[in-house]
């Protein structure tokens, strides 16, 4: 009975709730805005035939992206998929879904804690658009990728690019994880470990070319033929390089001509022994990280601590992160706390082990002489050599005395060394021995009540009884 007026396309009014201005758009991508809008304008307009391509073309957008952006508002709840062929939606009121319930203003659960994980990766380093995230996410939905997997994806390549990286960039990654049939974790740390490590020897040889700049893909897609199928390691690549000295403008084709030669002439199977040494050394980086407690990523440590095998073996390592985990070290103090202990001769695992197990028994008698002498904090490890020292000589109660007579000692350390050298050179074995040695007033040491001084080597050397008579004089 009624028609509609087809003026009324362009004069007339399309309706858009003021929440979606306030709650919606400031989040969403600009793209993803025109198709809602387009959707708006369509259905108002009754143009139930008007699909997916039509809107691509009124908006000069590829098709892909029309239902990238419908899958999005689909995440958002303002409209419902009802059927697949043709693809028909349904657009829901904004307002009865606030007063209804049916919608918070949130993605769905699973979106929203992956936008979550992203933001929390990139914390204030960069501001991420939302239209990023939805960018990730559909990896997630198109490629069938786990989150977990796209975050890892995500912290390659701010490693790899830095934290200004590009989307595309990681959208490619994407698709490579995706055709690598990738679907683990551990599947993902090792493939970002080989990749880091082919952009890192596609660097070494623009070095040796002389060229300052960031590999291109090509070039890297031609290092990682060169290592993982003609069996070249990083050393020989680099070798070969010197050949290139030839030309005037070495190039990676000229040194891939090379390496073809090489390969042709020599021959040898080294691809299946190179992975293999990956995999361990990525499961000891693992192995050492757990053990100090850090939850980082192996593939970004691991050359790293390829460089500390050379001088300790995994095992001397593993011990040092268990003893620096106890100390709240870090990865970087592995190294010294493994000099160290070379450097006292504890150069095996046993004797490690059995010094690591002496200063466990020790630790709470150190403590209790902090607390004694006046210190704060925690024992170190000189510390520690002090008191397994003292305690082949002295009972613990003597040692403890000994730690309140240090109090006014700026030096307490030596002090109590030296206050216990002179209890052994008098044969004083008893807590009574050793007080009535020291003149006492009302229970409180003479000597603490008065200035504090600075004693000279020579001065320590000599008994306690003598440099606390000698206090009493000076401030007297």
């Amino acid at each position: 009975m009624l028609e509609r007026d087809d003026a009324l396309r362009i004069f007339g009014v399309t309706s858009v709730e003021n929440l979606f201005f306030t709650q919606y758009m400031p989040d969403a991508d600009g793209d993803f805005v025109k198709v809602y809008l387009s959707c708006l304008y369509h259905s108002q307009l009754g143009d139930t035939s008007f699909g997916i391509a039509e809107i691509a073309n009124e908006l000069n957008l590829e098709k892909s992206r029309v239902e990238a952006a419908l899958r999005y508002w689909e995440r958002r709840r303002l409209l419902t998929r009802k059927s697949d062929d043709p693809p028909r939606y349904v657009l829901h009121s904004l307002g009865e879904h606030m007063l209804t319930g049916k919608d918070s203003f949130r993605a769905d659960d699973e979106y929203l804690h992956f936008s979550e994980s992203v933001y929390a990766l990139f914390g204030d380093r960069r501001k991420i658009r939302p239209s990023e995230i939805a960018t990730a996410y559909e990896w997630v939905k198109d490629l069938s990728l786990e989150p977990s997997i796209v975050l890892m994806l995500l912290s390659y390549c701010i490693s790899a690019r830095g934290i200004n990286f590009t989307f595309s960039y990681a959208g490619k990654m994407a698709v490579k994880i995706k055709e690598e049939g990738i679907e683990s974790a551990d599947e993902a740390e090792k493939f970002f470990s080989r990749s880091e490590k082919i952009r890192e020897g596609a660097r070494s040889v623009l070095k040796r070319f002389g060229q300052r700049r960031r590999p291109t893909e090509d070039e890297i897609n031609m290092y990682e033929t060169w290592v993982y199928e003609l069996g070249f390691t990083d050393e020989d690549i680099l070798s070969a390089c010197r050949e290139t000295v030839k030309a005037t403008n070495p190039s990676f084709a000229y040194l891939n001509g090379i390496l073809q030669g090489l390969k042709k002439r020599s021959g040898g199977e080294t691809v299946k022994a190179q992975l293999k040494s990956e995999d361990i050394l990525i499961g000891q980086t693992k192995e050492v990280l757990n053990a100090l407690g850090v939850r980082t990523s192996a593939q970004g440590v691991q050359n790293a601590y390829k460089n500390l095998l050379t001088k300790y073996p995994h095992e001397i390592y593993l011990l040092a992160a268990k003893d620096a985990r106890k100390r709240n070290l870090r990865f970087e103090d592995l190294l010294p706390i493994a000099d160290s202990w070379n450097k006292k001769g504890l150069d095996t695992v046993d004797k490690i082990e059995k010094h690591l197990s002496e200063m466990a028994d020790i630790s709470p008698l150190a403590k209790k002489v902090l607390a004694e002498s006046g210190q704060e904090g925690s024992p170190t490890s000189g510390d520690l050599k002090y008191i397994n020292t003292w305690l082949e000589s002295h009972s613990e109660e003597i040692i403890l005395y000994a730690a309140s007579l240090s109090r006014s000692a700026k030096q307490k350390m030596p002090y109590i060394d030296k206050v216990l050298s002179s209890f052994k050179e008098k044969g004083i074995k008893t807590i009574e021995q050793a007080r009535s040695t020291v003149p006492t007033q009302k229970g409180t040491v003479t000597a603490q009540k008065y200035q504090q001084r600075s004693y000279t080597e020579e001065e320590l050397s000599r008994s306690a009884l003598d440099l606390l008579k000698e206090a009493e004089i000076d401030n007297e």
